[in-house]
């Protein structure tokens, strides 16, 4: 399962800011894009609103119309 991590480079190594749950040795495929300082501050406010999503997911919950109510002409 995908998993996205942050981290610092450090000479020619990226230390993580937090253990990514696999085994030791595994390959994986790691895509390098730098953090601009806005998008650094936002980053804990946007995966708190993932968070949040997950435990309570927005539903529509308006009426769902027919088809043929949707292409309806008057």
């Amino acid at each position: 399962m995908p998993e996205a991590a942050t981290g610092t480079l450090v000479g020619n190594t990226i230390q993580l800011d937090a253990p990514i749950n696999l085994p030791n040795e595994t390959r994986v495929s790691v895509t390098v894009l730098p953090l601009t300082p806005a998008r650094a501050e936002a980053l804990p406010a946007w995966e708190a609103t993932k968070a949040r999503l997950r435990e309570h997911p927005i539903h529509g919950g308006g009426k769902r119309f027919t088809r043929d109510e949707l292409h309806e002409r008057h």
